[in-house]
């Protein structure tokens, strides 16, 4: 079957690299158990060997090299307690570390199983491989994992790490397990994890997202190698949640907690944007079942299934920046050293292409050519054979990227705002931009199970710039040595923080404030605000960005502090390898900084070769002045994150930083900063707009943000409270937008906050005439509206005349 045959296929059932699924009729006769076995064999494994593709050959290669060293490394001793002796089982049911290594037990007798099944490589077909794989599963069966067992530890092992493991190792060697052995383990499978809508063995907490998706596959599969038909539905249905009557269904979207949103917003663990990571799993997830299951008597059959084919362009495809998802929803992911951003990135596009075959029309075109898209633009990465990916993915990639009459989508250019999770993409040109925000809804960022050790700023305010000239930005070593207390948007004070290392669990810290978001105008301008109150309550301030055609404004007013704390906002952290730092020009002045050299006090501008310039802008209450360093950090991945099964390295890494610090002093009182981000931009164009920026600062206070952008007839504001400023007047906490073009005002109004009922704005200037408006806006006076709020944040839009 060629390429494009396969992305041609009509019918049922998912088959080849394609992994069609269902697209038209249904088979002439249902799929029997032993075809799902198969279908399932080949999402693991891929269509076709990867022999003889050169694309492939270092990764066929690395396969054979991990199979050989877990093979070759295992303990065959008759009296052994534990299959490698790095990883002991011993206190397993009492200890979460046991726990943590019978998850990478599992893990890597999966690697020695792809080793084993996959074609092309060394031990393809190896009979004493298989052998040692099967006694290897008897031990832990035997010893550490059958319903005798205390689920001790992190639960995640028990249910669903442990349970997608050996269900795939009972895939790939269906012939060659013991159905005695098969049966012993599908049972302690079924004991740890009876019913994908619930946790443990209980009723009382219904599973959601990513989980009830990776337990619902779990589910079917164990029911397919068991000949259990009963329990293959049961996976399926629980996809829709169908014993809650779709309370909980993937296919359904939420007003609150896990799950979609109408805006594009992807939760997951109550408080957090998750679609980087738990999201690609639960998209995943779904595909693989839908390959699976395809044509078949228990196929997918939920009438709301366009939720989820919908979030691919509404949720998934804002956030990827050129093959990488952005790491702004990426949760506690980022600390993973093996699952940097184009890893994850490759998942989404493996998903995607998954899904798109058996997709009807446009669904289906516009999903080969996102992926396309994506994957060609990722120039910095090879996706296509590199050692994270399985073989079958890479041979999805290959696929697309071969088929002539697939048309890769262009990079977006647009603003959108996600409500619902706090965050606003930006994406322009040449560069693309998005902002960490936190509130009571949403939390600070994620820790726990020794994770994101040192995230304890990612929420206030974290601000990510993508440049093609420095793609790999967040990916090359930076979360290990990056300054914890300096992310780039942030402001904080210097009291030390103590490593969430060894802590039990995992948490989310929410914000004290309620205010945070903004909107977009037209698509293609944005505005976003905090009320700023840091976690223990000895910093305050208010935090707005201003997302423009070549520029991000970023305005702090009020910023207070207590306690004999310094207090610092970070403009730009930016890495480069180590001896790498480009030219600076400060003030116009042509500088080679190295790591040491003191730092430069700056009156105007910075401009930094090859990423773009920074300019500091006149406005009300900035205290100080900004300076530039160079600073050389080190750290290793192992310090971020030293977790049971996704730690990293202790080696050490290194990478020179250029620090750009506003200094507020100690214990600030109504300090304030105001800058101008130009990404990719030149010299001559930050020497252009710090001599005339196109951008006026309005208002800089506790009560209200407001910038103007006269060339475009355009101003953005937040509000924080009922204030007149700049001939603006709220009633109360919203953002504001207003475009003119000829005699038509366009307004934009949200409530951040999710305070009120309502806002009524006056406007400067005379508009008596309501030309059209959303829902709830009315005309009040001349230049005066009030504005029904809908509760969740979203923005209002009406137009107005004279």
């Amino acid at each position: 079957m060629s390429r494009r045959t396969l992305f041609h296929v009509a019918g049922a059932a998912a088959l080849a690299g394609a992994m069609v699924a269902q697209a038209g009729p249904a088979l002439a006769a249902p799929a029997g158990l032993k075809e799902l076995i198969d279908r399932r064999k080949l999402v693991l494994t891929g269509a076709r060997s990867a022999e003889g593709v050169p694309e492939l050959a270092t990764q066929l290669e690395g396969m054979g090299q991990t199979a050989e060293n877990w093979w070759t490394s295992m303990d065959k001793a008759p009296a052994r307690t534990s299959l490698w002796n790095d990883i002991p089982l011993t206190g397993i049911g009492q200890s979460a570390t046991a726990t943590g290594n019978l998850g990478l037990h599992f893990n890597r007798l999966y690697d020695m199983t792809l080793g084993y099944a996959v074609p092309g490589n060394p031990y393809a077909g190896n009979a004493g491989l298989a052998a040692d794989i099967v006694a290897g599963l008897k031990l832990l069966n035997d010893t550490a994992y059958n319903p005798g067992i205390r689920a001790a530890g992190n639960w995640w092992f028990w249910e669903i790490g442990v349970p997608r493991k050996s269900v795939d190792i009972l895939t790939l060697l269906y012939a060659e397990i013991p159905e005695s052995l098969r049966t012993s383990l599908l049972a302690a499978v079924r004991w740890f994890a009876p019913n994908p809508n619930w946790r443990g063995r209980a009723t009382s907490l219904a599973e959601t997202g990513a989980n009830r998706v990776d337990k619902s596959l779990a589910c079917s599969m164990r029911g397919i190698l068991d000949n259990n038909t009963d329990e293959i539905a049961l996976g399926r249905d629980a996809l829709s949640d169908t014993v809650r009557g779709g309370t909980n269904s993937v296919f359904t979207y939420v007003t609150s907690g896990d799950g979609f949103y109408t805006d594009g917003s992807f939760v997951q663990h109550s408080y957090l944007p998750y679609a980087g990571t738990y999201g690609v799993v639960a998209l995943a997830g779904i595909a693989e079942i839908i390959a699976m299951l395809g044509g078949s008597t228990w196929a997918i059959n939920d009438p709301k299934q366009s939720v989820l084919l919908d979030a691919i362009e509404d949720t998934y495809a804002p956030f990827v920046w050129d093959g990488r998802i952005m790491d702004t929803v990426r949760g506690r992911a980022v600390s993973r050293q093996r699952e940097p951003d184009y890893v994850s990135g490759f998942g989404l596009i493996s998903a995607v292409l998954l899904l798109a075959p058996g997709c009807e029309e446009p669904y289906r075109s516009r999903f080969l050519a996102l992926a396309k898209g994506w994957l060609e633009r990722c120039a910095d990465q090879k996706l296509v054979g590199h050692p994270t990916q399985s073989l079958a993915k890479s041979l999805l990639a290959l696929s697309v990227l071969s088929d002539a009459s697939v048309t890769a989508a262009p990079a977006p250019v647009y603003s959108r705002m996600f409500a619902d999770q706090d965050r606003l993409v930006h994406h322009r040109p040449a560069w693309g931009c998005t902002v960490n925000l936190s509130s009571k809804r949403i939390g600070r960022y994620e820790w726990g199970n020794s994770e994101n050790n040192l995230g304890w700023y990612q929420g206030d305010g974290m601000t990510f710039v993508y440049t093609r000239q420095d793609p790999a930005q967040f990916s090359a070593d930076f979360w290990p040595t990056v300054d914890p207390y300096g992310l780039p948007g942030t402001t904080v004070n210097d009291q030390v923080r103590a490593s969430g290392a060894g802590g039990a669990g995992t948490g989310i810290p929410r914000a004290y404030q309620a205010f945070a978001g903004g909107l977009t105008v037209d698509g293609r301008w944005g505005v976003i605000g905090m009320d700023h109150l840091n976690h223990n309550k000895t910093l305050s301030g208010r935090k707005s960005w201003f997302f423009l055609d070549d520029a991000v404004v970023c305005l702090g007013s009020a910023i207070t502090g207590t306690g004999g704390a310094s207090v610092q906002t970070t403009i730009e952290n930016r890495a480069y390898a180590q001896g790498k730092v480009p030219a600076l020009r400060t003030d116009s002045r042509n500088r080679a900084m190295a790591p040491g050299d003191a730092a430069v006090v700056l009156k105007r501008s910075l401009h930094l070769e090859g990423h773009g310039g920074y300019v500091f802008l006149d406005a009300p209450g900035v205290t100080g002045s900004p300076e530039v360093a160079v600073v050389r950090r080190t750290g290793s991945w192992h310090d971020v994150n030293s977790g049971a099964d996704t730690g990293g390295s202790k080696d050490n890494v290194t990478r020179d930083y250029v620090t750009l610090t506003h200094r507020h002093g100690k214990d600030p009182v109504g300090s304030g900063y105001a800058y101008m981000m130009l990404p990719a931009a030149t010299h001559d164009a930050t020497f252009s707009q710090s001599a005339n920026p196109d951008v006026k600062v309005l208002a800089n206070s506790a009560e209200a943000q407001m910038i103007q952008v006269g060339k475009e007839g355009l101003v953005l504001a937040n509000f924080f409270a009922a204030v007149d400023a700049a001939g603006h007047a709220a009633s109360g906490p919203c953002t504001l937008a207003t475009h003119q073009t000829g005699g038509k005002l366009t307004v934009s109004i949200a409530d951040p906050s999710r305070t009120q009922a309502s806002v009524r704005i006056t406007l400067p200037g005379t508009w008596n005439t309501l030309l059209s408006a959303d829902e709830g806006v009315t005309l009040v006076g001349s230049n005066t509206v009030e504005v029904q709020l809908d509760g969740h944040g979203h923005q209002k839009n009406l137009t107005l005349g004279t």
